[in-house]
């Protein structure tokens, strides 16, 4: 369940500090084009770190809110299970923003003025699109944290086990 919080704060806290980049982001799906800020499936190498911490800090504050439960075991062990959940953490974060971005980029439309050079809600005209109107932005954020829930939660076991 923590890792469905994990991908949330990697892919908030992508968006919040994302737009202090100094440049300008990339479009997840060809790299090579830069984007207006908030556009679906922008990326930023400011916004990735932001997620991958985002991530990180669930994984923390999981692990801390575990040690009144871990009472019968050794620091070491207690340590070990706190590094291992922020690991998880971390790659939950970043590649649910990751996967979020993906089908920000794909599946998700994004109304762009070029005049203005603005990201507008609706169509309108003169306004350019990028991506397919298949999914909402809430949709979106459903499938990105629950596919990475799942996923992070099938490597979370393997990863304690050899780390303990």
């Amino acid at each position: 369940m923590w890792l469905f919080f994990a991908c949330c704060a990697g892919d908030t806290w992508a968006s919040e500090w994302g737009v202090l980049s100094p440049t300008p982001p990339r479009l997840v799906t060809q790299p090579w084009k830069s984007v207006a800020p908030g556009t679906n499936g922008g990326v930023s190498w400011v916004g990735l770190a932001a997620s991958a911490a985002g991530g990180i800090a669930m994984g923390l504050v999981h692990g801390v809110a575990l040690l009144p439960l871990t009472t019968t075991l050794s620091w070491t062990v207690r340590w070990q299970e706190i590094a291992a959940l922020s690991w998880v953490g971390l790659w939950g974060g970043l590649g649910g923003s990751l996967l979020d971005s993906w089908l920000g980029a794909t599946v998700q439309i994004t109304h762009y003025d070029p005049v203005e050079q603005i990201i507008l809600k609706r169509a309108q005209p003169g306004s350019t699109q990028l991506g397919l109107s298949i999914l909402s932005n809430e949709m979106v954020n459903v499938v990105s944290t629950g596919a990475t829930a799942v996923l992070a939660a099938l490597c979370a076991k393997p990863l304690l086990a050899f780390w303990s």
